[in-house]
Order: structure tokens, then sequence, then C-alpha cells
């Protein structure tokens, strides 16, 4: 009999030392609550350079150097062999294939990345789809509306300390695009004509 009372209580115990694991990890915040945590690192960024991996809807895997000067701009430099070039600024997507060929734009004007990494960021000024928390991971879903669904993006970052991870794009033609961020640091200040493609 004193077996099984020894063993209930050491079951017990674990039990109640695993949820208490859990409620650390959990961090024991509301969605409210980390939502706030993650618009106030995202302003908080400023200036930054880090490295990415993209991976397009057809599982080609490109990497290269991006950076942010904390107003929304943002440049993606890819590695070689894909060459490429993408700014974002002032709502507009310039894409530029290779150096000899041409620049060409596109509207973010329906797009929640065209604000995304700027001081100016208020969480509030987007559609919040849905907010997962798995663990130590969260995944956002952000729109600009209810109705643009088709123009998604999911944010992927730490819980409950906000760092970011990774972002999903769907586009409106429903083409998927995956970038995994790593090595991110602030840097000095970059200047507005840093983000210009020539």
């Amino acid at each position: 009999m004193m077996i099984i009372k020894r063993f209930l209580l050491v079951m017990i115990f674990l039990f109640s030392f695993s949820a208490n694991i859990f409620a650390t990890e959990k961090g024991l915040l509301s969605d409210e609550e980390w939502l706030e945590k993650f618009e106030i690192y995202l302003a908080e960024l400023g200036s930054i350079k880090g490295e990415f991996s993209q991976i397009d809807q057809f599982g080609k895997v490109s990497k290269g150097i991006f950076y942010s000067n904390g107003s929304g701009y943002l440049k993606f430099d890819y590695s070689y062999p894909a060459g490429m070039q993408i700014n974002i600024k002032n709502g507009m997507l310039a894409f530029k294939e290779s150096n000899k060929s041409k620049t060409n734009f596109y509207s973010l004007e329906d797009s929640p990345l065209s604000n995304l990494l700027s001081k100016n960021l208020t969480l509030k000024s987007f559609y919040i789809e849905n907010l997962l928390v798995t663990g130590k991971i969260a995944t956002l879903e952000l729109r600009t509306n209810k109705k643009s669904s088709r123009n998604s993006i999911f944010i992927t970052a730490d819980y409950p300390v906000p760092e970011l991870r990774q972002w999903r794009i769907i586009d409106t033609q429903k083409k998927e695009t995956t970038v995994f961020f790593s090595n991110i640091k602030k840097i000095n200040s970059l200047m507005d004509s840093y983000f210009e493609i020539k």
C-alpha cells in the first residue's frame, strides 16, 4: 500500500512539474500582451542587416543579405547564382533580375509587407487573422483587411520574447514564398538612397 502511495505522490509531483514548465514556456501572456511586445520589437529594430534563405513555390532555394532602415525600407541582395535585387520603399516593390536587366515595379498597396519593418508600425492598422502559439514559437497571420485572403503574410517569431525568424507570403496569384532570417544585427543608419535600384 505504501508503494502505491509513493508512486501516486511521484506521479502528482511530475505532473505538477511538467505543468509548471509548460506554463513558463507559454509565458503566461495573453494574445494582446504578446502582440504588443512584438509590435514594440519590430518598431525598435531600427537599421539592421541579416542573412536570409528564400524558398519559392517551386522549392527553389535562394540566399543573400537583407537590410532595413527601420522606416519600412527593405533591400534584399541575392547571392550568386540568383543575382537578383529586391527593394521595398514607399509602398512599392522594385525587382531587378540581374545587373543588365531592367527594373520592374509593383504596388504593395494591398500587402502588409509595405510597412512591416517600420518604426511607425501599428498592428491595429492590419487585420489579424490568426495568432498561433506552439511551445516557444508564435505564428501571426496579417492582412491589410479581412477580405484580402490572397495577400497574406505569416510571420514566425520566438515566444514569449519576440525575435523574427521567418515570414511566408501568399500573393494575389496564390503563390507562396517563405523567407528565413538569421544573424540579424543592428548597424549604422542607412540613407534612403541606399534603397534605390540603379
